[in-house]
């Protein structure tokens, strides 16, 4: 079990970068939210659902705790596809430019 200040970080993590997303605080019930947050350290560590939680803002148009904390695994998936697709298109303009200097 994660410590409350470790749910209470991710969630202030959270409700900073909705802040500056929305510029304006988010409604969140921080005594019922933080079961999820301490869910979601559990599973992915702290510094990992960091990591997501900004990559969430940055590719979500409308990001919410709810679905974040639901689809995490979803979130996840999405950021690693975007990864591989960066380096298989690095791979690819290598190979191309190989190919053009020859």
């Amino acid at each position: 079990m994660a410590t409350r200040q470790e749910r209470m970080a991710l969630l202030s993590r959270y409700q900073k970068l909705h802040t500056a997303h929305y510029q304006e605080k988010p409604s969140l019930n921080l005594n019922t939210e933080q079961w999820a947050a301490d869910m979601l350290i559990e599973s992915y560590g702290l510094p990992m659902c960091y990591d997501i939680l900004h990559y969430y803002f940055e590719a979500s148009q409308r990001p919410t705790w709810k679905y974040f904390a639901n689809y995490a695994d979803r979130v996840i998936e999405a950021k690693d596809r975007v990864e591989r697709d960066k380096k298989e298109r690095a791979e690819l303009r290598k190979k191309a430019k190989a190919w053009v200097n020859e």
